[in-house]
């Protein structure tokens, strides 16, 4: 059996779209640990894995947080002053690394020893992966959504667009804008990466860590990539070389927040909503849009509604909460999903997917992020339906709901996504597909995974 090795800079998304991959791997008795920043300890442990903190003189915990945005609204002049604050941070972990603080890193592999290392979370991995490259260490990247690249004719995954599959002028352009806008969002957003990524390769004599290709991509370092979702799911596609797609790969039996289950009146359908851990907008807006459900809520008696405010604003906030509604800060998610008839949701990869592994129509309220292009995938299958966040109300909700759980297209066609995921589910293609890569020469090699198309 094999050591594998997973690095994840902490984000909750990225975590849990390893987990199942992770335990499956375990089961078939290789060494799986864990490496990364100390923000990711508990969560980790607290699925059952070895942990190695890294860097943590550099990005103590609580320090993602900062870094990244999570649970911090930027906006405006606010955004562009964190911009440079959030460079120099980088700039000097970099230069850190340069000057010798890699053998951090090195001391960690030459103990573990891994045969493989998956990187996930973000271009920032890209550092960590020049390392693993320059010791000739296998690496490969785990996407936590939907990884789209230039070239293929479809629009970036943080776009709304809905291809038509035909060859207008109009819909090159709408697409090819769409790129313009992501890569300009990306600069901004990354700005000085890929000039710190470049100094580091050259720290280790690597002029060759990219290629250019017909499918340009958006990360510094070429490396394979695993895709943690049925590509029945994306929109039509010729298949991308160097990608991978082993189904959902959804833990179901993941470490999931306490809960006061008792006050659920389980003779009621189940309304349950919650928007992930990102904030995209300000408060008012949030308790505009939570006012709406708990509008909804209140015209609706007949429903059992949980309402999962994360870190947008404390419970009391929202005002008057209607009997049918329980509100809590966190939720236990795949707990809820079991039982819920259809699910409130900012879109976010793994809520999607583990909506149509267990069979829950949803209403989408698109938030940021790759948030417009997995509710516009979900739409063409016919699995939800959508609205906007800043224009909701009540009624509309109301209606909204209706459509999802009485419309029979979207109850037919959400049950043959399901089927799909779950018989690729019980395939565990992600290990086979792990395996190949650890028996081939390099990885690129695996005859293992799902194809687009």
């Amino acid at each position: 059996m094999s050591n594998i090795m997973f690095f994840i800079l902490h984000e909750v998304g990225s975590i849990n779209a390893s987990l199942q991959l992770a335990n499956d791997l375990k089961t078939r008795g290789h060494q799986v640990t864990y490496v990364g920043l100390a923000d990711s300890e508990e969560l980790i442990k607290a699925n059952g894995f070895d942990f190695v903190t890294l860097f943590e003189s550099h990005f103590p915990k609580q320090s993602v947080q900062t870094l990244t945005g999570q649970g911090t609204l930027r906006r405006g002049l606010s955004y562009l002053r964190w911009l440079p604050r959030k460079y120099f941070i980088f700039r000097r972990f970099v230069d850190y690394l340069i000057a010798g603080g890699d053998e951090e890193f090195f001391a960690v592999t030459d103990k573990l020893r891994p045969d493989l290392i998956l990187f996930s979370g973000g271009p920032y991995v890209e550092w960590p992966a020049l390392m693993s490259f320059s010791r000739g260490i296998k690496c490969v990247y785990l996407c936590s959504t939907l990884s789209l690249r230039r070239g293929t004719g479809l629009p970036p995954v943080s776009s709304a667009m809905i291809p038509r599959y035909e060859n207008s002028l109009w819909q090159s352009a709408r697409v090819w804008l769409a790129w313009k806008k992501f890569n300009f969002e990306n600069m901004l957003h990354f700005f000085g990466h890929r000039k710190c990524t470049r100094q580091l390769a050259a720290k280790y004599g690597i002029d060759k860590f990219t290629h250019d290709t017909v499918y340009s991509k958006d990360a510094s370092v070429t490396l394979s990539e695993i895709i943690p979702f049925h590509p029945d799911f994306d929109f039509l596609s010729r298949p991308l070389p160097g990608q991978y797609f082993i189904g959902a790969s959804i833990c179901l039996e993941r470490r999931e927040e306490e809960f006061p289950w008792h006050q659920l009146d389980t003779g009621k359908p189940l309304a349950y909503c919650a928007l992930g851990t990102y904030l995209w907008y300000g408060k008012k807006k949030y308790v505009r849009f939570f006012r709406a459900v708990l509008d909804a809520a209140l015209a609706m008696p007949e429903w059992q509604w949980v309402l999962a405010t994360g870190g947008s604003l404390h419970w009391d906030e929202i005002g008057t909460v209607p009997k049918n509604v329980l509100v809590v800060k966190n939720a236990p998610q795949i707990g809820l999903l079991k039982r819920a008839s259809v699910m409130i949701t900012h879109g976010g990869a793994n809520t999607v997917k583990e909506c149509i592994l267990l069979g829950v129509p949803m209403v989408i309220f698109p938030l940021g992020g790759d948030h417009p292009g997995i509710a516009a995938r979900a739409i063409y299958h016919g699995l939800a339906m959508r609205g906007e966040f800043t224009k909701i109300d009540g009624a509309k909700l109301r209606s909204l709901i209706r459509a999802a759980t009485t419309n029979p297209y979207i109850r037919i066609q959400l049950r043959l996504m399901q089927t799909r995921f779950i018989d690729v589910e019980a395939a565990k293609l992600g290990v086979k597909l792990i395996e190949s890569l650890l028996a081939s020469g390099r990885c690129g090699d695996a005859e293992v995974g799902l194809q687009r198309g």
